[in-house]
């Protein structure tokens, strides 16, 4: 019988933190952000991302790169496309903002903890 440890806190938050950034993106499609394609690629990346990190973390420690990768493909997408300057400028439209809010705090901090529990796990490979 084999046990299954669940992923370390870092890869959780990290997890956790996708699937808050995917909701943001969610959030501005649903209130008519203009220019967003039929089939957005953004929260279909972090939640897959998120779902990845959360069931295979524990496994196969190289899935941890995957929480790093997908947050950093979209905020650099964001800030290459340009508008979440204007959205997150513009409190007074408050749907576009929470929902820009939601997606910039999530990838931020799913990167942060991405990082994380990627040193980490790797931390421990090189100590034994």
């Amino acid at each position: 019988m084999t046990s299954t440890r669940p992923p370390s806190s870092a890869a959780t938050i990290n997890a956790v933190f996708l699937f808050i950034a995917a909701a943001g993106i969610v959030l501005q499609i649903i209130v008519g952000v203009p220019g967003y394609p039929a089939v957005p690629p953004g929260p279909i990346i972090l939640a897959v991302a998120g779902l990845l990190v959360l069931l295979l973390a524990s496994k196969a420690k190289w899935v941890l790169f995957i929480g790093i990768i997908a947050p950093l493909f979209v905020l650099v997408g964001g800030l290459i496309e340009g508008s979440i300057f204007d959205r997150l400028g513009n409190p007074g439209d408050f749907g576009p903002f929470l929902g820009t809010a939601l997606q910039e705090i999530g990838i931020v901090v799913a990167l942060i903890y991405g990082i994380i529990a990627a040193s980490q796990a790797y931390r421990k490979v090189a100590a034994h």
